[in-house]
């Protein structure tokens, strides 16, 4: 159990964006959301709260969408009892950060915000060692080997956010974990109604206006993501490393 000396667990409430379509594997899994697509025999979402649960965090929200009644009744049914779970079910798409909108007003005043379908081995952990009250902004990266196929993270030497999405780039570098922490107060400046992008609107203006935003590097990174076919058949594959 990690006890986090910086931020006081209770004030921080972790926001899992399980609302997306699945477009690209629906074909695969036509009666299920992608949160739930099992790995080693477990829904994915099992094994992103089994880390939560692990790091003595006790509030979660779960952002959804399509196929939430399948999230909800895998929630009311789940092992993790000692959590305050909580189902956020949107009636209209609104994006990664509008989904964060939706739900702020109910939420502690440190946002652990997390993808729901990808994960890194020690990210969380890495975050809420690194994240401190007086931080306002925080996300992690991990290196690749190659980066044309993603949009590239580029910091200072303070390890400071400078880039986010960058695309056209090649060679090795820093890509998006898709795990962030914000501060309330610094993210209710940039609430909107509506759909809006936290990777393509929500990060890029904190960066316009000169936001501090705390890069977590993990060079060695154990990721997966089940966002493709390609890439669940290689999470299929290393997830024993992780979880197991």
């Amino acid at each position: 159990m990690i006890k986090n000396k910086k931020i006081n667990n209770d004030d921080i409430s972790v926001i899992i964006l399980a609302g997306g379509f699945g477009s690209r594997i629906k074909h695969l899994y036509p009666n299920k959301p992608k949160p739930l697509i099992k790995i080693e025999n477990k829904p994915f979402l099992y094994w992103l709260v089994r880390e939560i649960y692990s790091l003595n965090l006790k509030n979660i929200f779960y952002a959804t969408g399509y196929m939430s009644e399948e999230i909800e009744s895998w929630v009311k049914n789940n092992e993790f009892k000692n959590i305050n779970q909580n189902i956020i079910k949107e009636k209209k798409k609104l994006g990664t950060a509008g989904s964060i909108f939706n739900l702020i007003n109910l939420c502690e005043k440190n946002l652990v915000v997390l993808n729901g379908d990808s994960f890194l081995a020690n990210g969380i952990k890495s975050l809420i060692n690194s994240i401190s009250p007086n931080g306002s902004s925080a996300l992690v990266c991990h290196h690749t080997k190659d980066i044309s196929k993603f949009g590239a993270v580029s910091f200072n030497k303070e390890n400071q956010l400078t880039g986010f999405n960058e695309k056209q780039l090649i060679g090795s570098g820093y890509i998006n974990s898709g795990i962030y922490y914000f501060s309330k107060d610094i993210i209710l400046k940039y609430k909107n109604k509506g759909f809006v992008s936290l990777e393509f609107e929500l990060i890029p203006n904190m960066i316009e206006n000169k936001e501090k935003i705390k890069v977590i590097k993990v060079n060695k990174p154990i990721f997966i993501d089940i966002g493709t076919e390609k890439s669940i058949i290689e999470s299929s594959r290393i997830a024993r490393k992780i979880f197991i």
